[in-house]
């Protein structure tokens, strides 16, 4: 049932977007996002329900939930989001739901929880932090957007493009933030101990730390910004993937 909900999600979502770069009415491209938000949001449900968990417990799990932040984010904010960038954000739904879709068995099969994972912080630190990454995602995709087009920062556009990129920025690092301090007040209340080193802790620090250098620029020019959010993004994608299958820690829950 899951993988069928997921599938028909992952057709609604190509038609929205077949929709949008075809420039038909927006309301029937907003009207087919909002269905698959809704078949999406079904099956993260019918996940939840057969697990008896929330489904942001393993790597499976959180990608169709960082997917579904970035759907939402572009129906509920999409003043934010220009309609010409907004194909780019559905085409990285799709290719997160694909991924999801692509993973062996034994990345999707439902386990018990670990006992540490058994916390009411787990409601606070998880969804925390993927928000953070639906922001920084979303900054990613500006900034290449800002590559793309040169580095002629004087034109209204790229004015524009950098006022986007600073907002998801900011975003991200609230989040991000948050994500840490929870996550230390549920390691004090599992393990006794605000910090223990662990591979994951350290490297989601230099994620904040990374993106910390956004805000410290002597002159921050846009180039300079976008090399910050590209670089944090890739140390964002090593801590999430990286130091799951490369690092093994106590973080580790693929």
């Amino acid at each position: 049932m899951e993988q069928a909900l997921l599938l028909l999600t992952l057709i609604i979502y190509l038609a929205a977007f077949v929709s949008l770069i075809t420039r038909v009415r927006d309301r029937i491209c907003h009207g087919l996002i909002w269905l698959a938000i809704l078949s999406h949001l079904s099956a993260l449900a019918f996940r939840s329900i057969v697990a008896g968990h929330p489904p942001f417990t393993n790597l499976y799990e959180t990608i169709l939930l960082l997917s579904f932040l970035l759907a939402l984010r572009l129906v509920l904010w999409r003043r934010q989001i220009e309609r010409r960038y907004s194909w780019i954000i559905l085409l990285t739904i799709m290719g997160l739901i694909g991924a999801a879709l692509g993973m062996p068995s034994s990345y999707k099969t439902i386990r018990p929880l670990m006992p540490a994972l058994n916390s009411i912080w787990m409601y606070l630190h998880v969804p925390a932090y993927f928000f953070g990454y639906m922001a920084l995602v979303l900054a990613f995709i500006y900034a290449l957007i800002f590559l793309l087009r040169g580095k002629n920062e004087s034109s209204s556009e790229t004015l524009n493009l950098i006022r986007r990129l600073d907002n998801e920025v900011r975003i991200a690092f609230l989040f991000l933030n948050i994500g840490l301090v929870t996550g230390a007040i549920w390691a004090y209340h599992s393990w006794g101990n605000y910090w223990a080193w662990d591979v994951k802790e350290v490297w989601a620090l230099i994620n904040i730390l990374t993106l910390a250098l956004y805000f410290h620029l002597l002159k921050p020019k846009g180039i300079k910004k976008v090399f910050i959010v590209i670089l944090t993004f890739l140390t964002v994608v090593f801590t999430y993937l990286g130091v799951s299958f490369l690092l093994r820690g106590i973080h580790s829950y693929l």
